[in-house]
């Protein structure tokens, strides 16, 4: 059976075409994208990669934060048949970018404004590059570069002057063997590794997923990983698009710390109801809870502290808890939630179901803390 994202995508704006799909902040508030919104400018970003040049099998590589237009940006050049290459915002170096780009003879380059002074600086070390598409306005543009309005512009004028069954005749040629994107390895034990993912590869893990997580078309997630990761990429994007449910990102700041400072208060707004995290960014949230109690004073770090050891003998490994004698227990653990765990739920946005681990081992102590 052919299952590749672009199924999967068109499967879900025909099932849920007036639900909220994008979630991004603008002006102050998040502004929702609907699965039909969402797909017209796909399909316009599409055409006009397909009006560029790009063929099918072409890498195009993105480098941005995780936004709209990188979400977009994915399923545009699927749209083209082209082969994604994300590159982690964190590459500095010069020769990282350099050779991950060469070595995947990326062709196109998708890059956010912030990012685009790394490709600057090496886009001479890179003669197979034929464009670099730029999300945001700049000033000026170098001899390769073009801001996405023209690239879009051109996608509206593609789709006036050819049918709909043109523009859909490369999406529709791809098959479930046929390579999505091709993810590098750090390179801290020798030259990174391209590693291949096809469309089947990402529809067979969302299938998988949602065995372990049942979510629905009402549920909410906030991306806080970079979507260059696999992990975010599956269960942070993939399934809620399996679902007709809905993807906000993270405030982008002026720099990387002001996105991070970015997440607390984008959480308490978005009402998450997943959030995937690794262990670093699990014991930062540990360190502010724990913080936030100390500063109520001794009275509320003692009441908290004989809370946390009640809840987790009572809930054990998670599983088995509440066993035998343990049951005894159930009043505290009540009365603990309703005058302190829940209030401590609320910086979390107060309707998180599940707060998933990955990228690294998760220490015993603090699944239990959460």
């Amino acid at each position: 059976m052919k299952k590749t994202l672009v199924d999967l995508f068109e499967t879900s704006v025909a099932l849920y075409p007036d639900n909220t799909f994008l979630l991004e902040k603008t002006d102050g508030s998040f502004v929702p994208a609907t699965y039909s919104e969402v797909k017209e400018q796909v399909y316009v970003l599409g055409a006009g990669l397909q009006a560029l040049g790009v063929k099918k099998g072409d890498c195009i590589a993105l480098l941005s934060e995780g936004r709209n237009a990188w979400i977009i940006g994915e399923l545009a050049l699927f749209y083209a048949g082209a082969v994604n290459v994300p590159l982690s915002v964190k590459l500095e170096e010069s020769n990282d970018l350099s050779f991950r780009l060469q070595h995947s003879d990326t062709r196109y380059i998708l890059v956010s404004g912030t990012q685009l002074k790394k490709i600057r600086r090496i886009i001479d070390k890179l003669p197979q590059v034929k464009k670099v598409i730029v999300f945001d306005e700049q000033p000026e543009y170098g001899e390769k570069e073009i801001p996405l309005t023209e690239v879009q512009r051109s996608g509206a004028e593609y789709l006036r002057t050819h049918t709909l069954d043109e523009f859909l005749q490369t999406a529709r040629s791809i098959r479930n063997d046929d390579y999505a994107t091709i993810t590098y390895t750090s390179g801290t034990t020798a030259d990174p590794k391209g590693v291949i993912l096809t469309h089947r590869n990402y529809t067979a893990n969302v299938e998988q997923s949602l065995t372990l997580v049942d979510i629905d078309h009402t549920w909410r997630t906030l991306v806080i990983l970079p979507l260059d990761h696999c992990f975010a990429h599956v269960v942070g994007f993939y399934i809620f698009m399996s679902k007709g449910a809905s993807v906000a990102t993270v405030q982008v700041g002026r720099t990387p710390l002001e996105t991070l400072k970015n997440i607390p208060l984008n959480i308490r707004e978005v009402k998450p109801h997943l959030i995937l995290s690794v262990p670093a960014l699990a014991k930062n949230f540990k360190k502010n809870i724990e913080q936030g109690i100390r500063a109520k004073g001794k009275n509320t770090v003692r009441l908290f502290r004989t809370a946390l050891r009640i809840a987790e003998t009572y809930n054990a490994d998670g599983s088995n808890k509440g066993r035998g004698w343990r049951i005894w227990l159930a009043p505290l653990v009540w009365l603990s939630d309703k005058i302190l765990f829940s209030r401590i739920r609320e910086n979390f946005g107060g309707e998180l179901k599940f707060f998933i681990g990955g990228g690294a081992l998760l220490d015993k102590d603090l699944q239990k803390f959460y």
